[in-house]
């Protein structure tokens, strides 16, 4: 997405944050050619900005494998931002009735850009995906938190981001076409919730709504995962008025829309 950048925007700071960004994929320690490939930044100026981050605590070198790490010093920013959101604070209880209720995981999901965060996790005793945890994102197409919020956005966005997805295989049911997708989300409006089944890996199962603010519009998602091993695709179904009345638990005004 191309976007007009402020008179007073720093390239500096973005590229520090660009190559702080790149460990977002998956892998825990990365090399300096990694790095200078994954950031587009070039290679003596990704060097500053490493020894930069290094000398500030954000990142750890390995002497021997020259190796770049995120230090715990990177749980700062994030510890902050949960501390002083209200969503969270509010959601937290509510959330975790519903996951001793059920023994399931239930999540909180925001929309930034493209990509759908869980910024609030209750996670059940049954691992259903290793890599998934407080801090993941992935594309919204394939979440029904994300497929939540994009369906209540205002027509404009809701077709620009559609518009932008890159439709890749990620399991057996991932919606492949604009048309399909957009059909979902009118299905999202119409019923205030959805089921979504192994769209973004096999073995994913969440029922999922949006949470809104006080104004009506949408903010953020909740839903709540199960396994095929434990439910079938018509009990999975009997969660929908659960996730709806834990996201009207969450808003801070819920319209009469999304029952």
């Amino acid at each position: 997405m191309t976007e007009t950048r402020p008179k007073l925007f720093s390239i500096s700071l973005e590229r520090g944050l660009l190559i702080l960004a790149a460990f977002d994929q998956g892998e825990q320690t990365l090399g300096l050619t990694q790095l200078v490939e994954r950031t587009g930044i070039e290679k003596t100026a990704a060097q500053r900005f490493l020894s930069t981050l290094v000398a500030m605590g954000y990142l750890l070198k390995d002497p021997i494998t020259r190796r770049y790490s995120l230090t715990a010093r990177m749980l700062h920013l994030g510890s902050s931002f949960l501390r002083g959101n209200p969503l969270i604070e509010r959601a937290t209880p509510y959330m975790l009735n519903c996951n001793k209720e059920l023994g399931e995981t239930v999540n909180l999901g925001v929309l930034d850009d493209e990509e759908i965060i869980l910024v609030a996790r209750i996670p059940s005793r049954e691992v259903v995906s290793p890599n998934v945890g407080l801090g993941s994102s992935f594309p919204w197409h394939v979440s029904g938190l994300g497929q939540s919020i994009v369906a209540y956005l205002p027509d404009e966005r809701r077709r620009a981001l559609v518009s932008q997805v890159n439709f890749v295989r990620r399991a057996s049911n991932t919606i492949m076409d604009a048309e399909a997708l957009h059909a979902r989300l009118d299905q999202i409006r119409s019923s205030g919730s959805v089921l979504v089944i192994n769209e973004n890996f096999d073995g994913d199962i969440t029922v999922a709504a949006p949470v809104f603010d006080a104004t009506g519009e949408v903010t953020a998602a909740v839903n709540i995962v199960v396994t095929p091993q434990r439910w079938s695709t018509d009990k999975a179904e009997s969660l929908r008025p659960t996730v709806v009345v834990l996201a009207s638990a969450l808003s801070s005004h819920y319209p009469s829309r999304a029952r």
